[in-house]
């Protein structure tokens, strides 16, 4: 569904200007519009997913927080975070 329309005049970089000429020219785009419309549309959800991210940091931290006040602490020595640090930099590129 279109909605209305906005005519902006915008500066690009020679660079930026060339890789929308070459989305349309490719044929998988009609139009220089609609390049930037799709460009627009990944933004949002990089932004809309960058505020989940967020927020989900600022829950986790105030949880830490809340056990903190409770006095729900554990000790760790810089040795302990290391390997913590370690293992899970080996869980997640095997």
């Amino acid at each position: 569904m279109v909605g209305i329309m906005t005519t902006l005049s915008i500066t690009l970089r020679d660079e930026d200007g060339q890789f929308i000429q070459n989305a349309v020219q490719s044929g998988s785009y009609q139009t220089q519009s609609e390049v930037v419309a799709t460009a627009l549309e990944l933004l949002k959800t990089h932004e809309e997913l960058r505020r989940i991210r967020h927020e989900q940091l600022k829950r986790e931290i105030q949880k830490g927080i809340d056990e903190l006040d409770k006095g729900q602490t554990v000790e760790f020595t810089a040795a302990d975070i290391q390997r913590i640090g370690r293992e899970r930099l080996a869980a997640a590129t095997s």
